[in-house]
Parts: C-alpha cells; structure tokens; sequence
C-alpha cells in the first residue's frame, strides 16, 4: 500500500510555500509578525491547498 502523494510545484508556488513556512516557524519561534501576502502569492498557495485537500481525500473548499 502506497501512502504518499506527490504533487509538483512551479518555481513561483515553491518559493511562496518555503517563504510562508518560514515566515510561520519565525513567528511561533521569535514572535516576529507574519507578513501579508501579496494577491498573487496568495493564489498560487490557496490553489496548493485546495489541490492537498482534494488529495487527502477532501472537497477543496475550507470553511471557517
């Protein structure tokens, strides 16, 4: 039994997701604030997430 998923990511995702993961783990660590995402990055890991969910066995759509 296989229990992985694999997706790909361009460049751009990539990069947005390192940055965002870093920005979390600076901010759980030293309390540094989170930086705003600009609209194009917030796109491309909101696409990323749905895309996870779908994935993981889920709809795509997260409601608070």
């Amino acid at each position: 039994m296989n229990n992985s998923i694999d997706l790909r990511l361009d460049l751009a995702t990539a990069q947005d997701l390192r940055n965002a993961l870093y920005d979390l783990g600076e901010h759980q660590a030293a309390g540094r604030a989170i930086p705003h995402m600009d609209t194009d990055m917030s796109s491309r890991l909101g696409a990323l997430l749905r895309e996870l969910d779908i994935r993981l066995g889920g709809s795509g759509r997260f409601v608070a």
